[in-house]
């Protein structure tokens, strides 16, 4: 006679955005980049040489479009997608200046952006619906590999309506101001 099989229930760690905050805190991710996506760790690639470059263009040049505005670029930070996510971006344009410990609110951004020399994929894809379900008005994916930026705007049920190619080069409206950035 055949027993009925039971399998084993799910015995994965999750966590909440404040448990990962705290071991963040606590030093358990020192000397990692590591991003916590439906309340599962996941650990990131270090960029490459070109990555660092790129980002540093592009803070640049969202520096110079906000100059004189009440907008704040940042760099490098947290976004707190919901209470189980936490994801890092390359760029943001928020719409005041925020506190230094705590990651940026959905609601304060105009812009994320994902410089992508390797991450394509996941940017494209799993960042894009994070980001669009979020709330994010506009997402740009700095594609290095193919010299364009992927324009995303519009969130609408969690996607973007707007999506948008544009060669490096050609100018891009910054929102939340009247100026234009041309990347490349």
């Amino acid at each position: 006679m055949n027993l009925p099989v039971r399998l084993a229930p799910d015995t994965r760690a999750r966590f909440t955005a404040a448990e990962f905050l705290r071991m963040g805190e606590a030093g358990a991710f020192e000397g990692m980049k590591v991003e916590l996506v439906a309340g599962e760790l996941e650990r990131m690639n270090p960029p490459l040489g070109g990555h660092s470059t790129r980002q540093a263009m592009v803070i640049g040049a969202l520096w110079q479009a906000a100059r004189g505005s009440s907008l704040t670029v940042l760099a490098e930070t947290s976004v707190q997608v919901d209470d189980s996510t936490i994801v890092a971006c390359d760029a943001a344009l928020a719409h005041r200046p925020l506190g230094d410990r705590e990651p940026t609110r959905p609601d304060v951004l105009l812009l994320v952006v994902e410089v992508s020399e390797t991450t394509q994929a996941r940017d494209l894809s799993l960042k894009r619906l994070l980001y669009a379900a979020a709330g994010i008005p506009t997402y740009w994916v700095v594609d290095g590999a193919r010299a364009v930026v992927h324009i995303h705007a519009e969130p609408i049920d969690g996607d973007y309506a707007d999506i948008r190619t544009v060669r490096f080069g050609a100018p891009l409206p910054v929102p939340g101001t009247d100026g234009q950035v041309t990347l490349g």
